[in-house]
């Protein structure tokens, strides 16, 4: 009967081990799995809005950024200008490391503005943009 208690006793202590084990890992992976999505979700980049050459209208949301396609034989002397710089910051067309960028942006804060976009030949073309929350 000795025996009996002893292998009980130490099945119960395995047990309660094991229990203790898994609701260890089990709380440390979840706060783990929160904190790894936390991080993901305040580090993830949205995709920026890409404006083709035949857009004249988009539409972006305070924080996105903007990609305004221009042909690769245009792009040199390509300028942008906005009517509205508090709400749209833009950059302008850049070589760099060898590698060509078109112009883009930042939708700064919501409302309406007027891209400009000024051609190598002096051509222009208007994007109107809304600017969401």
């Amino acid at each position: 009967m000795t025996r009996f208690r002893t292998v009980a006793a130490i099945s119960a202590a395995a047990l309660l081990g094991v229990a203790v084990l898994a609701g260890c890992s089990s709380s440390s992976d979840s706060t783990e799995t929160a904190a790894s999505a936390s991080a993901e979700s305040s580090t993830q980049m949205l995709p920026p809005v890409i404006i083709t050459e035949d857009q004249t209208t988009a539409t972006c949301a305070v924080g996105n950024f903007l990609d305004i396609v221009i042909p690769a034989d245009k792009l040199a002397g390509t300028t942008v200008g906005t009517d509205q710089p508090e709400l749209v910051e833009l950059t302008q067309a850049k070589e760099e490391g060898g590698a060509t960028f078109n112009p883009g942006g930042t939708c700064l804060a919501p409302g309406e503005a007027t891209i400009v976009v000024t051609g190598p030949d002096g051509s222009t073309r208007d994007i109107a943009l809304t600017i969401t929350e």
